[in-house]
């Protein structure tokens, strides 16, 4: 049972109570790194709590409505904050993450030095400019992937270089760069994407906190409860 009985708070609380449920709308530890798994598997395990003895407050005989409703907004209170404090900390992880692969990404991208290597290079960015254009140049567009994939030259010319040198847009540089970090710089590449993703869960417990207080507690009924006569001590 709720104390809420919309339709909405009484769908979000059957969902929020299953395991199933929370790895749907709030993301699944599974398969993440050790640090974003142990803060989500915790922030997962404090909701579930929560969620269970808002449950149990309907059949609390001790409390009247606005005890159970008052009860219920400092459940919601403390399960707000352990998803905060979740939030904080995967965005603090993702971010420490993803600088740290991106480097690794950039050393292992870098160019080879030398001034023949360099000559190289520009000749490169010269002949890829020239085959991006006439008859064959759709030819070569298809092509241009797989020669950053397979020849650290072509991507080394392309991606140290404005992308008008060599003919293309900036879009398509970009989109070079992610594949030619892909083929050169694997491991890395991955923590990236794993980063962002973890980066990612931050929108789906921004929105299990919104929805959580309406769900739990009426804010009317527990007001009630500032109307509770002082019968503990005659002191004033």
């Amino acid at each position: 049972m709720a104390l809420v009985n919309s339709p909405n708070a009484l769908r979000f609380l059957e969902i929020m109570g299953t395991n199933a449920g929370r790895n749907a709308f709030m993301g699944s530890a599974e398969d993440l790194p050790s640090v974003p798994s142990g803060v989500l598997t915790n922030v997962h395990r404090s909701v579930g709590t929560a969620v269970d003895r808002v449950k149990a407050l309907e059949w609390d005989k001790t409390r009247l409505p606005p005890q159970k409703h008052h009860a219920a907004k400092k459940l919601a209170d403390a399960a707000l904050a352990e998803i905060q404090k979740a939030r904080a900390d995967l965005k603090s992880w993702a971010e420490r993450e993803t600088a740290a692969a991106m480097a690794e990404v950039e050393r292992k991208l870098e160019p080879e030095g030398g001034s023949s290597a360099a000559v190289v290079r520009s000749e490169i960015r010269t002949f890829v400019r020239s085959s991006l254009t006439g008859d064959k140049a759709a030819d070569f567009t298809a092509q241009l992937r797989g020669l950053v994939e397979t020849d650290k030259r072509f991507a080394d010319a392309i991606l140290e270089a404005p992308a008008a040198l060599s003919g293309l847009t900036p879009e398509r540089l970009a989109s070079l760069r992610v594949d030619a970090a892909a083929a050169y710089a694997p491991e890395a590449s991955m923590r990236v994407k794993v980063a962002r993703d973890v980066a990612g869960l931050d929108a789906k417990l921004a929105s299990v906190a919104a929805e959580l207080p309406g769900s739990f507690y009426d804010l009317k009924i527990a007001a009630g409860m500032a109307t509770r006569v002082n019968t503990d001590s005659l002191a004033e």
